[in-house]
């Protein structure tokens, strides 16, 4: 048997529904034939093999594995998504702690 995609996603039936809109939205009216594309296969792959279930509380939930590079293409059309939508209030990436030697 194969093994399962390393990253698991738990999610209630709304905000499936929610991510399968964004991805739809991208598949259809993204202008970048390369984003439009990475949305299909997403939302393909998340039609094929999201697996609905209950969970401990009885709400309707959708189990979704992707591999690492999946997970990362979905945060990336999120992040586009968003960006339609927030401006960044501070510059949180001159916070970050630097890893490189003074």
């Amino acid at each position: 048997m194969a093994a399962l995609p390393p990253v698991k996603l738990e999610t209630h039936t709304t905000w499936f529904n929610l991510l399968l809109t964004v991805l739809h939205e991208h598949s259809e009216n993204d202008p970048y034939e390369k984003y439009r594309e990475m949305a299909q296969r997403l939302f393909s792959k998340c039609m094929a093999y999201g697996t609905p279930f209950t969970d401990g509380d009885g709400a309707s939930c959708v189990d979704l594995r992707l591999y690492p590079s999946e997970a990362a293409d979905t945060i990336w059309l999120l992040l586009l998504t968003l960006c339609r939508q927030y401006d960044p209030d501070r510059d949180y990436s001159a916070e970050l702690k630097s890893t490189e030697k003074e």
